[in-house]
């Protein structure tokens, strides 16, 4: 039933937002550069990070009149800057008094020194339009029921998608405080309509559900979500979480925590997402020179972000590869940003195995086609004798004998040879034996000398 505070004929419209959603492109651009412009203005007069860059590099917010100017003469920003202003004041970047101090939250830490974060009310509001886009679009509407599949910590993830909830009018069960078991009996006896978890999680409630003697087919559950891993656009592990669930879809959302931001998956074409355009800008750069990347072109995705206020992010490099397109039209009509295969790879995580570029991503995406293997996996980086080398650790489905380890390890060694161009060591393991986590699964272990892993890592 809808709720009072949506208007019928609302609820009723595809869009979330009509007229932000099929903007013309020429129009969302003139609309980002006036943003950009106060949002520059407001972090030089409020924040004294910013004020101390832009003094170094000789840049005035007035300077700021043209796209030209914006990607020349603004300096970028970086995770080092905010860990480096952390030292001097509680919150890096912080632009506005204390009193605004809603929400606290930090990092998880997987890829360096937590970061401290802070929301006012505005943000928390803001940053919930961005799941609303997506969920709208998939089919979510008030009155529906989420089931949070994580305990309440300090990890922003899966908050934000409580606020999208509670400004869409859902009910909200909470898992909080539960074990898997538990979860699962409660899922079984509340029968929500959308689950949310990491992908990992959700693919490890599965084999509880199973060994406790429950098919989580007969939940009811029609949509699975969350996000904080790649899982939900691998397609191979998209698949097998729809089979284990018995849901109708999946729906991702990539989120950058510090930035308060998240790409919405529409429900035209899974195996990809938007950049939320009302919410933040982003371009794509060359992670080497900085220069903006060609439509079309893999680059790193840089974030300015107007959501999150309380502490400003301009130009911001998130590391992230991404394939964007501003004239992508599969069916959904948002004339947004679009980026198939969500994240392909990090411009800070680049392994070179005997000349071939390997990104994790791309070793999780392959795991699907080597029948017996499951995608519960681990990378294990080293260097020996000058060179990079990457061991690929994956469970073994329970159907395999452990005397089909050693065949099973070569199939996979080859299937990365001919897709790859490149051997990657394997090791078959049995089912069980590698760590379940519950939030962000920790897949990557870098081994390699301190001096050569990547700079968020030392």
């Amino acid at each position: 039933m809808v709720r009072s505070f949506v208007y019928p004929k609302a609820a009723a419209q595809r869009y979330w937002n009509a007229h932000m959603q099929t903007m013309p492109r020429e129009k969302l651009d003139e609309l980002h550069l006036a943003r950009i412009q106060r949002l520059i203005k407001f972090a030089y007069d409020n924040s004294p990070l910013y004020r101390r860059l832009y003094d170094k590099v000789g840049v005035k917010p007035g300077d700021v009149r043209t796209w030209d100017d914006f990607y020349h003469k603004v300096p970028s920003t970086d995770k080092p800057d905010f860990m480096k202003d952390q030292e001097i004041v509680p919150f890096a970047g912080e632009a506005l008094p204390p009193e605004y101090r809603q929400y606290y939250f930090q990092t998880t830490g997987t890829t360096g020194q937590p970061l401290k974060e802070h929301f006012s009310f505005y943000d928390t509001v803001r940053m919930a339009d961005a799941f609303c886009y997506g969920y709208w679009d998939n089919g979510v509407r008030p009155g529906d029921s989420f089931y949070f599949a994580f305990n309440w910590g300090t990890w922003i993830g899966l908050w934000s998608v409580y606020w999208g909830c509670l400004r869409m009018g859902c009910t909200v069960y909470s898992g909080g405080g539960l074990s898997t078991e538990e979860r699962i009996k409660a899922i079984m006896n509340l029968k929500p309509k959308i689950i949310v978890g990491t992908p990992t999680y959700l693919l490890h409630m599965v084999d509880v559900a199973r060994s406790m003697g429950i098919d989580l087919r007969e939940s009811g559950v029609r949509i699975l979500s969350g996000g904080g891993e790649p899982g939900f656009n691998v397609a191979a592990t998209r698949q097998a979480m729809l089979t284990g669930w018995g849901a109708e879809k999946a729906v991702d959302f990539v989120g950058i925590g510090e930035l308060n931001i998240v790409h919405p998956e529409c429900g035209a074409n899974p195996g990809g997402v938007h950049a939320a355009e009302d919410v933040f800008h982003s371009y794509s750069a060359d992670p080497e020179s900085g220069e903006k990347t060609p439509e079309g072109k893999v680059g790193e995705n840089v974030i300015t972000t107007y959501s999150h206020s309380s502490q400003i992010f301009i130009k911001y490099r998130t590391h992230d590869l991404v394939e964007r397109h501003e004239h992508f039209d599969h069916g959904c009509g948002w004339t947004w940003a679009y980026y198939p295969g969500t994240v392909l790879g990090r411009s800070d995580f680049m392994v070179v195995i005997r000349g071939v570029n390997i990104y994790p991503t791309a070793v999780e995406n392959l795991l699907g086609q080597v029948e017996g293997a499951t995608h519960y996996y681990e990378l294990h980086i080293t260097r020996e004798g000058g060179f990079d080398r990457m061991l690929v650790k994956v469970e073994a489905a329970e159907s395999v004998p452990a005397a089909e380890y050693p065949s099973l390890s070569e199939r996979a060694a080859r299937m990365y040879r001919d897709i790859l161009g490149v051997r990657l060591e394997t090791e078959i393991v049995a089912p069980h034996s590698l760590p379940r986590y519950e939030l962000k699964s920790k897949k990557i272990f870098d081994h390699r000398p301190v001096e050569v892993r990547r700079q968020l890592d030392r």
